[in-house]
């Protein structure tokens, strides 16, 4: 099948896409916010640590100058008594280790004091060109940046503190401190797994530990560290190195304090994270992708089984899916699979039905009348010559269908549809053309053949009227075999439907007799065989016998029909299986409607014999009521034969006081007030009140008829 983005493949495809771009996005994301989470740490530890020591070493400076100002501050010096300031300064250097050096100078710039070397040493040195003898001019104090000490030649830092009296500048007093200790230990200190304290001077150079400018960082570097307002900066040395720093000018000095860490301190979280996220989701596609493709496999498998089973099943060939390739697909697939194999054995199974109906009698079996037509153009060809054609009809069918009903009249269809199958030959074609009509088709068949086709159609009718329950099956048969006068396959199936109309006006009195005789016999078997309808007739008899001797104005005639009527009433019943008519509880809807048709069934039988003939209105009509219901319902009142009304009256007295199977009968009494109550609705209101008359005036008598 093609791969469509609305195919299986197709479908399965774009989310494996978008659950691959998810896997890509999300360690992206993950990445994005790691990067930004690493940034604010490594942010925060440089923030902390450029605190702590910049207000450390803010600290030490302000504590250095404010011990220089309470020397400026001395007695001595404000009286200028230089040898005592020798003495004081000389003692507190002494005491003081790391200041090298106090120094007085006057107004002028020249040293006069030194604590290490006395009064006025150095009478041709003069500092008034120093920077930070100009800020004591101004009044302003001074620290200077890292230098190298004269006479220790280690790095000090010049802390000088101006003298201002009422009268105007004094000079001041400047201690040189020693700094390569603090200096180390600025140098020394770490913090995290790279960071490192960096201390710029003026000129923006790292002092080393010789206290001299180290490295110089570039200016944009310098630029950007002292505009970062607070922010982190990155920067990449000459020598390549990159750095993420942060820096800090200490208050009231040249310093520049500078916290920084390597890059790859910074980094290595994200970067690390980032393996992670990207080797879980790297193996999360993997196993997804092998997951997805194998699903694939599977699904596309039971897919492309099903495709070919639909396929077939369009082009006709209804197979079941092979179980064992179903076995590997997914449960809902599998299912569907099972599903439509069911559904193609149930295809299969109602086309082939469908098939054999569209060429078949669904009655009898044999061949219809399209496949009839079919073959004989086939046979038109003149491959199988010589061809004869036998034509044949049911004798006496509608007879039967009137009298016993269509369940009969199909069994009589089925048993000639048997005869004649049986007397064909293997290479023959049998076909109900018709309601009762057949034809056969014999290939390559003489006069001779079909003679003896007939004759076997003649046994097995014989043969089958030999059977118990047989009905009377008589057949007209008519062949014609092609010959020089007759090749036309049309005109040779008109000739032998010719010689089987023929046939059939010759036999039709024979067969009349003979549907006759099965009925009469059908009807002595009846009386015999049901003991209870042989029992209610009789009684009928009997009672309608004594009644109508007893009424002087129905003539004599008049009363031998009626008893005859009464003896013949029912003989509709032959069309009533025994199970119906001896049920002993209540009738269902369908029973009781088959039991209604009764005597519509007794008055065609009658009228198929002569002596009966005349019976056939009264037996219709003697179930309708005075008031035109009852069955069949219609025109009531004197409309109704007066035959038909007398039985009425005489059947419903012997059915309510006569011995049945489904209830206790009434006793006369009983049954006479329900023919009084029903008078004038069922039952003609005039006869009835003389038919209980007769019988309570002759009381005598009820022992016959009870």
């Amino acid at each position: 099948m093609p791969v469509t983005i609305r195919s299986i493949r197709g479908v399965l495809n774009f989310y494996t896409f978008l659950l691959a771009a998810a896997m890509f996005i999300f360690p992206v994301l993950i990445g994005v916010y790691d990067l930004q989470k690493a940034w604010q740490n490594a942010d925060r530890d440089l923030t902390y640590a450029l605190e702590m020591q910049s207000t450390a070493l803010q600290r030490w400076f302000t504590i250095n100058q404010n011990t220089v100002r309470s020397l400026a501050a001395l007695p001595t010096v404000q009286r200028k008594s230089f040898e005592s300031m020798f003495e004081d300064f000389r003692n507190f250097s002494r005491a003081n280790s790391n200041f090298d050096s106090i120094v007085f100078v006057d107004a002028k710039g020249s040293p006069v004091v030194q604590s290490g070397s006395g009064i006025n040493t150095h009478p041709d040195l003069n500092i008034s060109d120093r920077d930070y003898f100009k800020d004591a001019i101004e009044g302003k104090s001074h620290i200077t940046d890292v230098i190298i000490g004269r006479t220790s030649g280690k790095p000090i830092v010049i802390f000088s503190i101006p003298l201002i009296e009422d009268d105007g500048f004094q000079g001041l007093v400047f201690g040189s401190i020693r700094f390569d200790t603090l200096l180390n230990t600025i140098l020394s200190t770490h913090f995290g797994a790279t960071g490192k304290f960096l201390l710029l001077n003026a000129q923006g150079k790292s002092m080393q530990e010789t206290g001299v400018g180290g490295n110089s960082f570039s200016d944009e570097t310098i630029a950007a560290l002292r505009s970062s307002n607070g922010q982190s900066v990155s920067y990449r040395e000459a020598s390549g190195s990159k750095y993420l720093a942060k820096g800090k000018q200490l208050e009231r000095t040249n310093f520049f304090l500078v916290a920084r860490m390597d890059y790859g301190e910074y980094l290595g979280p994200f970067i690390a994270n980032m393996l992670y996220f990207v080797t879980v989701s790297v193996v999360l596609l993997f196993f997804m992708l092998s997951i997805s493709r194998k699903l694939y496999k599977k699904v596309d498998r039971s897919l492309n089984l099903l495709f070919e089973g639909v396929v077939k099943t369009e082009q006709g060939e209804y197979d079941s899916l092979d179980p064992d390739l179903l076995e590997d697909a997914p449960f809902e697939l599998r299912e569907l699979g099972i599903a439509f194999s069911s559904m193609a054995e149930t295809v299969r199974s109602k086309t082939a039905e469908l098939e054999f109906r569209s060429f078949h009698d669904e009655l009898t079996g044999l061949y219809n009348r399209a496949y009839f037509e079919d073959a004989m153009r086939r046979f038109d060809s003149g491959r199988f010559n010589p061809v004869t054609v036998v034509v044949c009809d049911v004798n006496g069918l509608k007879m039967i269908n009137d009298t016993l009903g269509h369940k009969a009249g199909d069994d009589l269809i089925v048993a000639a549809a048997n005869a004649l199958a049986n007397a064909g030959r293997k290479t023959d074609i049998v076909a109900r053309i018709g309601g009762d009509e057949f034809a056969m088709l014999l290939p390559e068949s003489t006069d001779e053949t079909a003679g003896e086709v007939l004759r076997r159609i003649r046994s097995e009718i014989d043969e089958y009227k030999r059977g118990e329950d047989s009905l009377p099956l008589n057949i007209a048969c008519g062949a014609a075999t092609t010959s020089g006068r007759i090749q036309n396959i049309e005109a040779l199936f008109s000739e032998a439907d010719k010689q089987m109309y023929a046939s059939k006006q010759l036999e039709k009195p024979h067969s009349k007799r003979e549907v006759l005789a099965f009925l009469s016999s059908r009807m002595h078997d009846l009386r015999k065989a049901s003991h209870d309808r042989k029992r209610h007739m009789a009684a009928c008899a009997a009672i309608m016998e004594a009644f109508v001797r007893e009424q002087p104005d129905i003539a004599p005639e008049k009363k031998e029909f009626l008893i005859l009527l009464a003896k013949n009433h029912d003989i509709g019943f032959t069309e009533i299986p025994p199970e119906i008519t001896e049920k002993p509880g209540p009738l269902t809807d369908e029973e009781y409607l088959l039991v209604q048709r009764h005597p519509e069934t007794g008055a065609r039988i009658a009228s198929l014999f002569p002596e009966l003939a005349d019976l056939a209105e009264p037996i219709r009509l003697h179930h309708r009521w005075w008031n035109g219901k009852g069955y069949p319902a219609g025109d009531g009142g004197e409309a109704i034969p007066l035959e038909s009304r007398l039985m009425a009256i005489v059947d419903a007295y012997e059915a309510m006081t006569g011995d049945k199977i489904y209830r206790t009968p009434l006793s006369p009494e009983e049954a006479l007030k329900e023919l009084h109550r029903c008078a004038g609705s069922q039952f003609d209101p005039v006869w009835t009140e003389r038919f209980i008359t007769f019988f309570l005036e002759y009381r005598e008598r009820e022992h016959i008829f009870a």
